[in-house]
């Protein structure tokens, strides 16, 4: 998307890392083809990858491959004779390098969680933060730094287990906040721009900078533990580990698919990783169609495939869709998994971990379960990668290899996170227009779990924060002391302005004790201004947890009632994963504001938008805010997307709280006007386009910024209504932030053409559906203008994707095709062609038949309806009844009516009695009826 934005860019960074180039110097680290083992053909720079690589893996065991086939190896997974160091294909970077600090105490730079980041609507934000990422992962990676772990072990590699690209499917997902939205097309952006951000650098273009690894691939959006019914409960048998959800090829391919599809063909994405759970009755890590065909065949995909930590395991011990660990290792490798993230074997070592690779691959070959070659390929998916990086070649002329530490947190890197953490806030209602604050004399009193925090805002999935405080345990061990709270954050700016601010807690984030409640209500009845810092933590939602409801905890909802009480100016900065259900609390609260987990530059950052020192603040909401009863209406387990009412803005035709795309402004108002606008206008096919030109204007008295989203939405009776797509409400196609001064204003284009408002077939064909669709253009508050384009002609789908699983019951898997073939029959375009076909032969079938009977009335008897049992088919038969010398064909018919098939599969008509070709003695057969293959196929 387009940006009309200025904020330090990926020109700033490279600048910035093109002064921290070290001079030429042997790196603190091993690195292969070095001094003695440089003179390796493999070694050889000049030659082709392909052939390197091949020379490599000739030279190698087979107990070597496997070992260069498991993750976390550190530091058994290298190969010492021939001078390849250990590698760590384990890193985390979902929102900076989740790694220790050097040991000079320069700690990552570490941004907003991904729901935060999805709020910004910024795609500038997405690939400067991946830009920043992979910058000082090289550097952190030359250091010798290892994940966050008291032995530094494993050493970090460069690849990035990152971005989680999968859509927050459902608000009680306990990993909602690893992931920016509900809505594919942004999902798909913010995967493609991070991509783009972390592996490439224009310092040196011959080289990935970093790796990143899409995930979880895919539908893994539940954690456990729940009922098949949906509830929820210590002993629900589903799991992230165990789930086999039902997912027809409409939502593979219109919900499930997209983010990953367009973070490899737009990004470029050079790693994948399967998820835990099954589709379908295939666990991800074994789906053949999956990551073979769909991905490597039809994406061409050209990287490397990891599993989940324990994903292959979970092949046989959860999934049970193998007997033995040397089938599981085998369909595993099949399916091109190349690598294994196996589980630690001891707690907080998960490094060393072995693994079913190292152990029951060598079986499987010899029992023919897998071939070595298919070992081989695996090798060359995963090797190559580290080749890609540079890492078998001389480094005197790599940049990546000379990366100072100075660019870890650098003041640009900072400035970039702070930026993208004002962005991401959301303000979601400010009734009485409290904001923006003054804060000059003011008196505010800060209560609420989170107000003297210092680790919820950071979420999860993070490396070591402060450079001090380390307990030697892991990464949720570690002190996070250094991070401002947010009432460090209010207290300096009120405090200078000669303010008085005060704080009691007043409750925990979901206790029962109320012993606080008094203190905090007396505290708010002084305050001019109450901020009341609540939401949800790790103990509620995060990896391994779901939630049962949605709502604020209730301790938190009975303090902010009696706070309304004391002072009606209360402010309510939210904390939270998936989205909190307000209905609770929305009379009582004015001014509400979603933050998501806005990371370790929060303080300053919520400080400075809501007292409008930051024309650059405010988002809008990258998911639905549903009300607290969504738990009753949305079965957790189900993954059916536009089942009734809906999920996410797409298909949900209930009322939510706050809908997709909402969010306002504080500072300033906008005008979102089309320009020139002409009703109707024609794509004319499927490489033509139309563009809409949309002029924004900041038309208040402040600096702000605004995001204009641009929708479509098939009018009735567009897509036929036995099709899923039918039930779509609207759809993203577009976005773009903007930054205004007042009374300024700019223009955008948008273009639409076949592709943007390309639907999918139930059968999971990409489609256009011929008709009239309206365009719209909003800010989601209110400036919105519409328009409307047409379709002249549909496109035809593109080809099927395979309907057949592998596995599955029987019978479920009959009537699953029957009914498919049976909806291709009476929907769509092929409804008119169908009806005539089986129009004309109804006539030609009574006219033949009406004609027989008045020839001869006791030609058609009951005795071949009795037979077979069937009408219809009696009806059919009688066509072929034919006079000869006063005898009809029916009466042996009737007899052995099983002959006839007898006869026709020996190349015979059964009814051509006389050998010349037609079957009523003619000679012309004008009689006859054709029916073609397809037509019978339909019959």
């Amino acid at each position: 998307m387009r940006m009309i934005y200025s904020i330090p860019t990926v020109g700033v960074l490279l600048a910035s890392a093109s002064v921290a180039i070290a001079a030429v110097e042997e790196p603190l680290i091993p690195r292969a083809c070095a001094p003695p083992h440089a003179e390796y053909k493999f070694c050889d720079a000049t030659l082709p990858l392909d052939e390197r690589l091949n020379n490599l893996i000739d030279q190698l065991t087979l107990e070597e491959k496997t070992r260069l086939l498991v993750a976390r190896e550190s530091p058994q997974g290298n190969i010492s004779r021939l001078g390849i160091p250990e590698y760590d294909w384990g890193g985390n970077c979902v929102h900076g390098v989740q790694s220790r600090c050097t040991d000079d105490g320069k700690c990552p730079t570490s941004f907003p969680n991904p729901n935060t980041l999805g709020a910004t609507f910024n795609s500038t934000v997405w690939k400067s933060m991946g830009s920043v990422i992979g910058l000082e992962l090289r550097a952190l990676w030359l250091q010798g730094v290892g994940e966050n772990h008291d032995s530094n072990l494993p050493h970090m590699g460069l690849d990035c287990w990152s971005p989680n690209v999968g859509i927050q499917r459902d608000p009680r997902w306990g990993r909602n906040h690893e992931t920016p939205s509900e809505d594919p097309l942004l999902c798909g952006q913010f995967g493609t721009q991070y991509t783009l951000g972390l592996q490439n650098n224009s310092m040196d273009t011959r080289y990935l900078q970093a790796v990143a690894t899409l995930k979880h691939f895919d539908a893994n959006s539940l954690e456990g533990n729940w009922y098949p019914d949906g509830t929820y409960g210590e002993d629900g048998p589903l799991t992230r580990h165990s789930v086999d959800p039902t997912i027809s090829q409409y939502d593979l391919h219109s919900t499930y698919y997209p983010a990953f599809k367009a973070s490899v063909i737009k990004g470029g994405a050079a790693g994948v990783m399967c998820s835990y759970n099954a589709i379908n009755g295939v666990p991800s890590c074994a789906n053949h169609e999956m990551l073979h065909d769909t991905l490597r065949g039809e994406w061409n995909f050209r990287g490397y495939v990891t599993s989940d930590t324990g994903a292959i395991k979970d092949i046989l011990t959860d999934h049970h869709y193998t007997k033995t660990w040397k089938e599981t290792v085998a369909v595993a490798l099949n399916a091109t998994c190349d690598i294994q993230s196996a589980v630690p074997s001891i707690p907080h070592h998960p490094w060393e971990t072995g693994g079913e690779y190292i152990t029951y691959v060598p079986e499987a070959i010899e029992e023919n379960l897998l071939q070595e070659e298919t070992v081989n390929e695996a090798l060359r998916n995963s090797l190559g990668i580290r080749f890609r990086l540079g890492l078998f070649d001389p480094i005197d002329d790599q940049p990546f290899w000379h990366v100072k530490p100075d660019v870890i947190q650098s003041e640009e890197h900072t400035k970039i996170a702070t930026d993208a953490t004002a962005q991401g806030f959301v303000l979601l209602q400010d009734e009485t227009s409290l904001l923006p604050l003054d804060p000059k004399g003011l008196k505010i009193a800060v209560i609420g779990p989170f107000a003297k925090d210092h680790s919820t805002m950071i979420g999860d999935y993070l490396g070591q924060i402060c450079p001090t405080g380390w307990n030697g345990i892991n990464l949720k061990g570690h002190s996070k002391d250094c991070v401002p709270t947010f009432y460090s954050g209010f207290e300096s700016l009120v405090q200078e302005h000669n303010g008085e601010i005060t704080h009691v807690q007043g409750c925990d984030v979901n206790g029962e004790s109320k012993d606080e409640f008094a203190a905090a209500v007396e505290a708010a009845q002084n305050a001019d201004v109450v901020f009341f810092m609540g939401g949800l933590d790790g103990t509620i939602e995060i990896e391994g947890l779901d939630r049962s409801s949605v709502g604020l905890p209730q301790i938190q909802v009975d303090l902010l009632q009696e706070l309304a009480a004391a002072n009606t100016n209360i402010i309510l900065p939210l904390l939270h994963g998936g989205i909190v259900g307000l209905d609770d609390v929305l009379e009582h609260v004015p001014c509400i504001i979603s933050m998501g987990n806005p990371g370790r530059f929060a303080a300053q950052a919520l400080t400075e938008a809501v007292f409008g020192m930051n024309a650059r603040a405010w988002g809008k909401l990258p998911v639905t805010w549903y009300k607290n009863t969504i738990v009753d209406e949305f079965n957790m387990v189900d993954f059916d997307m536009s089942k009734s009412p809906g999920r996410t803005y797409r298909y949900y035709t209930g009322e939510p709280a706050f809908p997709f795309g909402h969010g306002l402004n504080p500072l300033t108002t906008f005008e979102v006007k089309l320009v020139e606008a002409e009703e109707a206008a024609a794509v004319f096919s499927d490489h033509g386009r139309t563009d809409f030109t949309v002029k924004v204007t900041n038309v208040g008295d402040r600096d702000g910024d605004e995001v204009i989203m641009a929708y479509f939405k098939p009018l009735e009776g567009v897509v036929p209504s036995l099709e899923p797509a039918s039930k779509i409400q609207k759809q993203l196609f577009d976005f773009q932030r903007v930054s205004l001064k007042p009374n300024e204003s700019t223009t955008i284009s948008f273009h639409v053409g076949i592709p943007k408002i390309q639907l999918f077939n139930r059968k999971g064909r990409a489609q256009t559906f011929h008709g009239k669709y309206e365009i719209e253009f909003t800010n989601g508050i209110g400036a919105t203008s519409k328009t409307s384009l047409s379709t002249d002609a549909p496109s035809d789908p593109s080809p099927a994707p395979s309907l057949k699983p592998t596995t599955g019951n029987p019978t479920t898997l009959v009537e699953h095709i029957v009914e498919e073939e049976i909806l291709d029959i009476i929907s769509g375009r092929n409804f008119l062609i169908v009806a005539l076909v089986l129009f004309s032969v109804a006539m030609i079938t009574t006219f033949c038949i009406l004609r027989r009977i008045r020839e001869n009335p006791d030609g058609c008897t009951a005795r071949v309806c009795q037979r077979l049992k069937c009408v219809c088919c009696c009806l059919c038969r009688c066509l072929f009844c034919r006079r000869r010398g006063g005898q009809h064909k029916h009466e042996q018919l009737s007899t052995d009516y099983d002959g006839v098939f007898d006869m026709a599969e020996a190349g015979q008509d059964s009814f051509d009695n006389d050998g010349d070709g037609d079957d009523d003695g003619d000679g012309d057969d004008e009689d006859g009826v054709i029916v073609t293959r397809e037509e019978d196929e339909i019959l």
